[in-house]
């Protein structure tokens, strides 16, 4: 199953059978016909050694390799893939949530055949320290776009605190 690195952002999925099996499952994002994953989703792939990644030239791009892409293209990657790694092995659906204004949208359910409304809204912090106005610019930008937001943050320990915001009038 070998998928190829494109511009260090995102693994192009060639392979037909491997396409239709990675959709199923909630992966990737078509266009123009093609299956391309995402950095969080080609990280995780690769650690659960279910796709091997080659770049252009066919050389074969190890877990720290791209580690080190990701990190360089997205900022606090490593916190982000923590908490991406923890709702997917839950059962969730991740994707990106920039359209939006927010680290991912999370939807419930694999169901993706049929348009589905995004269930959660997730921004990733490091700590308490980050400012209270991120969360009422983020409340109020999921109370608009009707979601449920999420805060998602990382102790010490990379033990991860998840608080669900919503407004009770």
């Amino acid at each position: 199953m070998n998928v190829i690195l494109l511009n260090n952002t995102h693994c192009l999925v060639k392979d037909n059978n491997t396409k239709s099996k990675l959709i199923q499952k909630g992966y990737g994002f078509l266009k123009e016909k093609k299956l391309l994953l995402d950095l969080f989703e080609s990280n995780y792939l690769l650690e659960k050694k279910k796709i091997n990644i080659i770049d252009l030239k066919n050389k074969k791009i190890t877990r720290e390799r791209l580690l080190d892409y990701s990190k360089k293209e997205i900022k606090d990657f490593k916190d982000k893939y923590i908490v991406f790694k923890d709702f997917r092995e839950k059962g969730y659906i991740i994707k990106d949530g920039a359209i939006f204004g927010f680290d991912f949208r999370i939807y419930e359910n694999n169901n993706l055949t049929e348009h589905t409304h995004t269930k959660y809204v997730v921004d990733v912090l490091r700590s308490q320290k980050d400012t209270i106005n991120k969360l009422i610019k983020s409340e109020r930008l999921a109370n608009n776009i009707k979601t449920t937001y999420i805060l998602a943050i990382l102790d010490m320990e990379d033990k991860i605190i998840k608080l669900k915001i919503e407004r009770m009038i």
